[in-house]
């Protein structure tokens, strides 16, 4: 499955760091220790199909963090789905970080948590594209893999996530 030995290598650093949370996140879903090792070992089969666009230097920041929090939360919640129980959230915060000046640095941070603070008050399935798409810099067939749905239903979401993502900004721009 695992084609060369660089993306071995990605595997193997993935896995080490990131397999306990990714179990912490399934089980707080799943409530089961057996599904969550079910949802973890899915998972990772979803990551191995997706190393040649995971970068390398990601993986240790919390960009990669945020995508194994994300492709095990929506795992679980299609196990679920097939099992017929219903899913329960997982929220999580990204950091931003980037090499400006104080000042610029200030004013873009101000601007990004207002940003995340938007998509994290959208419903799962938009806040999810939005992610995938714009934090991750997944395409439409990679990120509807990830939520197993299909590319249109990606496109179309993404779409609608955008335009709420901006009414909400405007929204809170005129309150401030």
């Amino acid at each position: 499955m695992i084609d060369s030995k660089e993306n071995l290598s990605k595997f193997h650093r993935i896995y080490e760091k990131y397999k306990n949370t990714m179990y912490i996140v399934a089980y707080d879903i799943s409530k089961n220790s057996h599904d969550a090792e079910d949802i973890v070992e899915n998972s990772l089969i979803k990551v191995i199909d997706m190393l040649n666009v995971i970068d390398s230097e990601d993986i240790d920041k919390p960009r990669g963090k945020n995508l194994m929090i994300t492709i095990t939360k929506n795992t679980a919640i299609d196990f679920l789905r097939k099992s017929e129980n219903g899913p329960v959230p997982c929220e999580y915060i990204e950091d931003h970080q980037t090499d400006k000046s104080i000042e610029d640095l200030y004013i873009e941070m101000e601007d990004y948590q207002k940003v995340i603070s938007c998509i994290d008050e959208m419903d799962d399935k938009y806040r999810d594209v939005l992610r995938l798409k714009i934090l991750h810099h997944l395409n439409s067939k990679e990120t509807g893999k990830i939520l197993n749905i299909s590319e249109y239903n990606v496109n179309v979401r993404f779409m609608r996530a955008k335009a709420i993502l901006a009414r909400k900004l405007e929204e809170r721009n005129k309150n401030e």
